[in-house]
């Protein structure tokens, strides 16, 4: 697939394990429409594709509970402080390898139940 998430996505209210973007070739921004998969609280990857956007703070909405991979694309901008809401996220944070700029927020520090990986190398993190 290429080209852009289409926004009519976050219609998709009653998903809660998988939401899977991984090995595509998607280079428009990630729809904030998103925000309304509160009911997901397994997995949202979306990695090693061409995002070239930032994060939606939107994002940070969501009920994340086991792991978050955007790695492997070219996302730029700050991490929202809004991710750190995810308390009961639990295995990974990954945002490896993408363009990302700015400090880490302390709010990320919130992310305690985390035990598997939490991920920021290759960015120009400061």
């Amino acid at each position: 697939l290429s080209s852009t998430i289409p926004t009519e996505l976050g219609n998709l209210v009653s998903m809660i394990s998988i939401f899977n973007l991984y090995s595509n070739s998607f280079t428009s921004t990630i729809p904030t429409e998103l925000d309304k998969l509160t009911h997901l609280t397994r997995h949202f990857y979306g990695w090693w594709n061409s995002f070239s956007s930032t994060l939606p703070t939107e994002l940070g909405n969501m009920p994340m509970q086991y792991g978050f991979f955007f790695c492997l694309n070219s996302l730029t901008g700050a991490i929202p402080s809004e991710f750190g809401k995810w308390t009961q996220l639990g295995n990974f944070f990954s945002l490896y390898d993408n363009l990302l700029s700015s400090a880490a927020p302390t709010e990320l520090g919130k992310l305690s139940k985390l035990s598997n990986k939490f991920e920021l190398q290759s960015n120009a993190l400061s």
